[in-house]
């Protein structure tokens, strides 16, 4: 075999090899075909197993059962386009993936948006996008948040843009596929890629009517699934860093599952948010005629930021504590004008920025 001919297949090989693998490329339009069908994404690119194979969705979790349930994301770029996928099982419902890129704005809750409004409130994460279908339509939906808007959104669209589901009733192998040019993402110069490398995402099951809520999102949500008609708070996600060389260009060559991240890596055992104990440090009685405070602690079983407000004994909201540390805050015994409040016995009322839960404890205030 001459020279020419043995780096022919030197150059065959190779290419057939980089084509078993998910490897980020110039150009993937071959490839991946936007039908709502995802087999044509490598498991290299199946962003919910972890970078043996293995799955770390679990299967078959949601509350509404397996006809309702989040199988896998998957996602891969070329030069121009953003590839992503949403392997689920849907009936009768809707399938919705979120993508928060901007830390500056972004919805936090549905409720409040003009479309698609869903008892789902986000933490952590705030998405900028979304893509959202229902069960037999062909035509996903893509929504951009108004820049510096937290409740409206417009159509997200650009030159190229291409997606398409194929969710009907229960059957299995189905997906919600997109193709999102670079430029729909990043829209100005303010909003470059360079700014902004890093992409989170979530992916779940809504109900199809509004101010319904979700039985299953991937990755794991870390308070669980709520019932039928409680408001979920989506508080994990899966982020891909997409320029990690800093030049401003999506990485090439790269393996998407090898490079992604967690707010917590699934599977979890989710625990709803509870506040285990509030811990005060000078005791739960003080003179604010003395120049004295309360002090304490707050004690979550997760991550969250709450709000600490009081109230008297008749219901009547009279001020806020201050949080001066990290989960440690204290109240001067004055109202919201600054004023000493009255002897008596006062209300602290913690409330999750997400509403999800709260907490009530007494304390005295003494000339």
């Amino acid at each position: 075999m001459d020279a020419s001919m043995k780096w022919f297949v030197t150059l065959t090989v190779l290419v057939f090899s980089l084509q078993l693998f998910g490897i980020t490329a110039a150009d993937l339009s071959e490839r991946i075909v936007i039908d709502g069908y995802s087999s044509d994404f490598t498991e290299d690119e199946f962003i919910l197993n972890d970078s043996t194979g293995i799955l770390l969705e679990y299967p078959n979790d949601s509350r509404w059962g397996e006809n309702n349930d989040v199988r896998q994301i998957k996602v891969t770029w070329d030069q121009s386009y953003l590839y992503v996928a949403v392997d689920a099982t849907c009936w009768g419902n809707n399938v919705v993936l979120f993508f928060d890129v901007y830390d500056d704005y972004g919805i936090d809750n549905m409720e409040e948006l003009n479309t698609w409004k869903r008892l789902i409130w986000f933490y952590n994460n705030y998405p900028d996008f979304f893509l959202a279908t229902w069960d037999t339509n062909t035509n996903p939906q893509a929504w951009m948040v108004k820049e510096g808007y937290q409740h409206e959104a417009v159509e997200w669209s650009g030159s190229g843009f291409e997606d398409f589901a194929t969710f009907n009733t229960g059957s299995r192998g189905r997906s919600l596929e997109a193709k999102i040019p670079w430029t729909a993402i990043y829209y100005s110069a303010e909003r470059s890629m360079l700014d902004y490398p890093c992409i989170k995402l979530v992916a779940m099951i809504t109900g199809g009517d509004d101010n319904s809520s979700s039985p299953d999102s991937a990755p794991d949500n870390l308070g669980g699934m709520p019932e039928d008609k409680e408001r979920v708070v989506l508080d994990n996600y899966v982020e891909i860093n997409v320029d990690q060389d800093g030049d401003g260009q999506p990485d090439m060559g790269v393996l998407p599952n090898r490079i992604v991240t967690y707010f917590k890596s699934p599977p979890i055992d989710s625990q709803r948010l509870e506040v285990d104990r509030i811990r005060f440090l000078n005791g739960k009685v003080f003179a604010p005629t003395r120049g004295e405070k309360v002090e304490f602690l707050l004690e979550p079983n997760r991550d969250m930021y709450f709000y600490v407000e009081i109230y008297d004994l008749n219901g009547k909201r009279v001020g806020n504590a201050v949080e001066v540390d990290a989960l440690k805050w204290e109240w001067n015994g004055r109202d919201r004008d600054g004023n000493r409040v009255p002897f008596g016995v006062y209300v602290l009322r913690f409330v999750a920025i997400t509403g999800e839960t709260s907490h009530r404890e007494a304390v005295v205030v003494v000339n």
